[in-house]
C-alpha cells in the first residue's frame, strides 16, 4: 500500500499530465515535434496520428493500471517507472531553449521536473516504508 502524500502526488501528477496535454493540443505539438514525426514515420502513419494513438493509450492506461495496481506490492516499482515522465517532458523546454522561442507544451512540460522531485522522494520512503515492516 502506498502513503496518502505518494497518492496525492500521483493524482496531482495526473492533472498535469492531462493539462499539459491539452497544452500539446492547442498548441499543435502533434504538428512540428520530431518524435511524432519520427514515430509515424515508422508505424506508416502522420505525426498526428502517431500523437493520438501513443497520448490516448498513455492518457487511459495511467489511472486503469494504478487502480488495478494500486494495493499490490508492484506498485512502487510501477510508479518510479512511471516518474520518468517527469524528466522525459523536459525535451520541451530543451527544444524551446534551443529555438529561443515558445515550443508547443513547454509551459506546463516546466512543472514536471519539479514535481517529479517530490515524487520521487515520496517514492523512496514509501519504499525504505515497506521494507521495513
Amino acid at each position: 500500500m502506498i502513503s496518502k502524500h505518494l497518492n496525492f502526488l500521483f493524482f496531482t501528477a495526473l492533472v498535469l499530465i492531462y493539462l499539459h496535454g491539452l497544452e500539446e493540443i492547442f498548441t499543435g505539438f502533434q504538428h512540428v515535434d520530431s518524435f511524432m514525426k519520427f514515430g509515424g514515420d515508422i508505424f506508416n502513419i502522420s505525426a498526428v496520428n502517431f500523437y493520438w494513438a501513443s497520448h490516448l493509450l498513455w492518457w487511459l492506461a495511467i489511472p486503469i493500471i494504478f487502480v488495478i495496481f494500486k494495493k499490490k506490492s508492484i506498485i512502487l516499482p510501477l510508479l518510479a517507472l512511471f516518474g520518468t515522465v517527469f524528466f522525459i517532458e523536459i525535451h520541451h523546454l530543451i527544444k524551446a531553449l534551443l529555438a529561443q522561442s515558445y515550443y508547443p507544451g513547454m509551459i506546463t512540460a516546466f512543472f514536471y521536473p519539479i514535481l517529479g522531485i517530490y515524487f520521487y522522494k515520496e517514492v523512496v520512503r514509501n519504499w525504505r516504508n515497506k521494507s521495513v515492516r
